[in-house]
């Protein structure tokens, strides 16, 4: 019988100076073929965010101005080569030198660009990881990440709501909220890939508590990532389930319909007979979801659908659980769970099992197996999205995974497993990596083949604009040309005297993956010591070990990527790290 899975619990943060001695994340480097990093400063900053102070809002220095230095370093040489018989040959070379700087300028800023947005994507990764600020967490109630934008992580703190600068930790707003309150569209955990979704808006859900609260209003707050209140309501209770929804919205999702009939579902059907037989034997006939989103602020309906009931989507949902985790009975209507992702709502229930993009158009399909036997939609860089049919791990059967227009209405067989890249540059390549038994394959996005390799790929940690890594069964990691399949490199020793447990799950299999470009950075746990991290960083390129670092984390948590910048969030606590 499967387990159910808790809803990703959050965690508001308690903010306190620590008078203890700081310790180096970096219990151990070695480096091979780069100089020694800058010198550190003092060790990490301990934030306190007193929430009666005002929030500081500190104006970084002004980049430097690379182009105009070089304008006035040519303008001399132009100056004095004025009075020679050279002039001609001068002016070209002027132009030609600021020129290049221009373009090279540009490129950089497009680059750095991409970075900030792409999944994995570190603006600079040329030392090893270590700690610049902290955020703890007191207790276990309502709070964490909920979303990022251009700089900034909103975080849940007690009853404010927080907007921290990545880079430096610093409060640069807060907004008091009511208690009980949840606030999203929060930090996805369960994809395999872990990112907090990216909102110009984040809507928070007050339910009332005490006795009568089923009977009472819920209040809705709007915040706009620059700390302003948008909007408030209250939501009159009609027997719907509210959840935040992307870009703003509320998610309002409603039993409705006639129910099964008495002998389709006997009244005293109890948990273990519901899971002693066959799902669709015991549950044939349910209510069917309707999904709503509507604007949070207004409550003015953006689209709305009703996903039917479906007898093959299994029993458990059909269970209700009591507070201590245990069932304790059967309910055709009770919880409906949702999951916000980049692009995609997943809705589950009694019979309900639904993946939808954010204008409300279906995106799975009559025959797909459950999600809770492995089935997903995620979104692609380049547009549309990959339905994967589970089977994930080096030792499942590959399944024939497909691509699916942005719309929903066309999708096309990929004949083997999607491999979805980890990380990446942010650069714009509209190729698609495939398994076909023990070979990848590269696809165009016509779905024509670019060239085939043949490795038994598991996982694809990074993808930048030339070179591909690719995990294999037997844990070697293969460099291989994004243009022409050519294997560049190949290390069969990276993870030597590490129990890489991790790498029999997918379709990820570490711990964490992230690229500047130039960069292959890999985190993967040692489950034979503990809660010990290895960090290993390839020349992408090349293959060359340029540096590694061993950690340890006191606790099960996730690397991920903000604008560029790295962050671990745990359960009691939010790290800023820096890599440059």
């Amino acid at each position: 019988m499967a387990r159910r899975r808790a809803d990703p619990g959050t965690y508001t943060f308690d903010l306190e100076p620590d008078d203890g001695d700081e310790e180096d994340v970096a219990a151990s480097v070695s480096r091979t073929a780069r100089p020694a990093p800058r010198r550190r400063g003092p060790g990490p900053l301990l934030i306190d965010l007193d929430l009666e102070a005002d929030a500081p809002r500190p104006s970084a220095p002004a980049p430097p101005r690379r182009t105009a230095g070089v304008l006035r370093g040519a303008g001399l040489r132009v100056h004095e080569l004025l009075r020679g018989r050279r002039l001609v040959a001068a002016v070209v070379l002027a132009a030609v030198a600021l020129t290049g700087v221009v373009v090279d300028t540009v490129g950089d800023r497009s680059r750095v660009a991409a970075l900030r947005t792409a999944p994995g994507g570190v603006l600079d990764l040329s030392g090893a990881p270590r700690e610049v600020w902290r955020v703890e967490a007191e207790g276990r109630v309502p709070g964490g990440l909920v979303a990022t934008s251009e700089g900034l992580v909103v975080a849940q703190h007690r009853d404010a709501l927080l907007g921290i600068d990545v880079a430096t930790g610093e409060r640069r707003w807060s907004v008091d909220l009511p208690a009980a309150t949840t606030c999203g569209p929060g930090m996805d955990l369960w994809s395999g890939v872990y990112r907090v979704e990216q909102a110009d808006r984040v809507v928070c859900l007050t339910a009332p508590v005490g006795r009568g609260a089923r009977d009472r209003a819920r209040a809705v707050t709007v915040v706009d990532t620059r700390g302003q209140v948008v909007g408030t309501r209250d939501v009159a209770p009609d027997g719907s389930q509210l959840v935040p929804g992307p870009d703003g919205g509320l998610l309002r999702m409603t039993w409705v319909g006639d129910g099964p009939r008495d002998a389709a579902v006997p009244p005293s059907l109890t948990v273990d007979e519901l899971y002693s037989g066959d799902a669709a034997d015991a549950v044939p006939e349910g209510y069917d979801l309707r999904v709503r989103l509507e604007d949070a602020a207004t409550g003015e309906e953006r689209w709305e659908r009703t996903v039917p009931f479906d007898a093959g989507t299994g029993p458990y949902q059909c269970v209700s659980w009591a507070e201590d985790g245990t069932a304790d009975g059967v309910n055709l209507r009770g919880d409906v769970v949702t999951r916000v992702r980049e692009r995609t709502v997943w809705v589950g229930g009694c019979g309900i099992d639904a993946w939808l993009t954010h204008d409300g158009d279906r995106l799975d399909r009559a025959g797909d197996p459950s999600t809770f036997e492995g089935f997903s939609v995620a979104a692609l860089d380049a547009g549309g999205f990959v339905a994967r049919r589970g089977g994930e791990g080096p030792r499942a059967p590959v399944h024939s995974d497909r691509l699916v227009s942005a719309d929903g209405d066309r999708s096309r067989e990929l004949g083997g497993r999607y491999l979805a890249p980890q990380s990446t540059d942010g650069s714009a390549q509209d190729v698609q990596l495939v398994r076909r038994d023990d070979v990848v394959v590269a696809l165009d996005g016509s779905g024509d083949e670019l060239w085939t390799a043949r490795v038994p790929a598991i996982a694809v940690p990074v993808r930048t604009a030339q070179v591909v890594t690719v995990v294999a069964e037997d844990r070697a990691v293969h460099g291989l040309d994004l243009a022409t399949g050519e294997e560049l490199w190949m290390r069969d020793d990276l993870f030597e005297g590490v129990d890489t447990g991790m790498l029999t799950y997918g379709p990820y299999v570490m711990e964490g993956a992230f690229t500047d470009g130039r960069l292959a950075a890999f985190v993967v746990p040692d489950l034979g010591r503990g809660d010990v991290l290895h960090w290993f960083a390839l020349d992408v390129a090349t293959g060359e070990d340029l540096w590694s670092v061993r950690t340890e984390a006191e606790e099960w948590g996730a690397h991920l990527t903000v604008d560029g910048h790295l962050v671990r969030w745990s359960p009691t606590e939010i790290v800023g790290l820096s890599s440059g």
